[in-house]
């Protein structure tokens, strides 16, 4: 078995059934409903895991093109220290655009990059917080049954009492 936790696998979730146990409708809607929460946060996480890999497609293109800039820059510097003045002006100016541009291209890619990672750690706490407010629900709902069997046993002790008393009396 995968250590992967699946919607399917929270659905499909079997538990033996004993006496005064779980309420099986609600548990099966409660799993149903986490099975769901689940794949649509798998779904979102892909999607962020896409759009990802998107970017650094994009940043890699734009590395390569900065190299390819980088190789051009040095090509034009020795183009220009064999042309005369004019052609030196010339070539400096088409350096400095496109340093310009590369450094243009490299700020957008930077806020994009740094977008996504806001995403990213917005959806972490989104996961962290659905995570904290199930472990909430869970617990209470432990602690609801804890109190349900406490009541039980207090009942069955005040009907043995009671069975007690009453054959003492007769």
């Amino acid at each position: 078995m995968s250590d992967r936790l699946s919607a399917m696998d929270i659905e499909g979730q079997e538990f033996p059934t004993k006496m005064r146990g779980y309420a099986t409708e609600e548990v099966r809607m409660f799993l149903r409903s986490v099975a769901e929460e689940f794949q649509r946060l798998n779904l979102r996480n892909q999607e962020l895991q896409e759009s990802m890999g998107q970017l650094k497609d994009q940043l890699e293109e734009i590395k390569s093109r900065e190299q390819m800039l980088q190789k051009t820059l040095v090509s034009a510097q020795t183009m220009s220290d064999e042309m005369k003045n004019g052609a030196r002006r010339e070539a400096d100016v088409v350096v400095r655009e496109a340093r310009v541009k590369a450094e243009r291209v490299l700020e957008q890619a930077q806020d994009q990059l740094s977008r996504i990672e806001a995403e990213i750690s917005r959806t972490r706490l989104e996961r962290n917080s659905f995570d904290s407010r199930l472990r909430t629900i869970l617990e209470e709902h432990i602690a609801m049954l804890d109190l349900r069997e406490k009541e039980r046993q207090d009942h069955e002790n005040l009907r043995f009492m009671h069975r007690r008393s009453g054959s003492e009396a007769g």
